[in-house]
């Protein structure tokens, strides 16, 4: 890199820093201090507490800082190096920030998770890297080498590896596939669980009941998430649950089917609308209890798996059991 685009770059860098980052000059021990300070440290925090734009890599053995491009990889933004053992960490720069905490915006995170998790894997990366800190490639501690000032796009990133099976579920997700993993089981839990604390003030309650679910969840994994972004993760599902699923809006939505069964399944319908609203048999088979033949029926399961629902969300749509679903699939298969 030239070195009036090593500048711009380093200016760029220390613009994109949080205001107070976490940094240190000995790991196990750190400090929250103002940018102008922290940037002076060994260790810095890189991404900002709800936003990342970079991806960083800890890779714990020998000759790493050139292990992109052995692995055919794209050019890191850095490559800081331990001068004693080889050890590094690589650094990668996104054209846009993606949200770490936000539930409206799962998937560019999934998506991200999954890309970090495939070059976790292809460069031998340490799964266990905590993501907070990284070597601060401005300190003259480290042998840093500045690759590129080029910010990559998610899908620019993609094309070069596989992410099948990415990012890991269960207790083995590791980075931001432990984040997208919480996500999606707690909203699932909460979806469902909220009706039970209805009641007058209970906003406080549920915001607990979420914090202490997550936390369980959490434990589940090999190196489970700090504390941190547990409580920020229940903030956000605690808060769109609420939004989304008050009991205002709950007897609203209640009101409205039974309005529409009214004119669909009372003396206003026709057998053409019950007809449309696939509750009356066409032929083809003995209808079932939830009013569809068995062709019909398997027909609506494909239909709708192919538009992308759950298995859970076909049932209930279908007022037939997920058992029911899986074996359709499976044998249509």
């Amino acid at each position: 890199m030239k070195t009036n685009q090593l500048n711009l770059f380093k200016s760029d860098f220390i613009e994109s820093l949080p205001t107070k980052p976490y940094c240190t000059d000995e790991l196990g021990v750190t400090f929250i201090r103002p940018k102008l300070t922290a940037i002076n440290k060994k260790y810095i925090q890189v991404n900002r507490p709800s936003t990342d734009l970079y991806l960083v890599f800890d890779l714990d053995y020998e000759y790493s800082a050139l292990a992109w491009s052995d692995l055919n990889l794209p050019a890191p933004a850095w490559a800081a190096k331990n001068p004693i053992n080889g050890h590094s960490h690589l650094g990668y720069a996104l054209s846009v920030g993606v949200c770490t905490s936000s539930m409206a915006r799962l998937a560019p995170l999934k998506y991200l998770a999954a890309i970090q998790s495939a070059y976790t894997e292809i460069l031998k990366a340490d799964r266990s890297y905590a993501r907070l800190l990284t070597k601060n490639p401005l300190h003259e501690a480290w042998q840093t080498t500045w690759w590129t000032d080029e910010k990559y796009t998610l899908d620019y990133l993609a094309d070069f590896v596989d992410l099948t099976g990415h990012p890991l579920r269960g207790k083995e997700s590791h980075g931001l596939g432990r984040n997208c993993e919480l996500f999606e089981n707690v909203a699932h839990w909460a979806y469902k669980e909220v009706r039970e604390y209805w009641s007058p003030n209970y906003k406080s309650k549920w915001q607990d009941a979420v914090v202490s679910h997550t936390e369980a969840l959490n434990a589940q994994f090999i190196e489970p998430l700090p504390y941190s972004e547990v409580k920020s993760i229940s903030k956000s599902i605690a808060n769109f649950v609420i939004r989304h699923f008050s009991p205002e809006k709950f007897r609203e939505s209640q009101s409205i089917k039974g309005r529409k069964g009214g004119l669909i399944g009372g003396k206003r319908g026709s057998i053409e609308d019950k007809a449309k609203a696939g509750r009356i048999s066409k032929g083809g088979g003995r209808p079932s209890k939830s009013g569809f033949s068995r062709e019909e029926r398997e027909s609506l399961v494909l239909k709708k798996k192919a538009q992308g629902l759950s298995n859970r969300a076909i049932a209930d749509d279908l007022s037939i059991s997920s058992s029911t679903v899986s074996l359709i699939l499976r044998n249509s298969r």
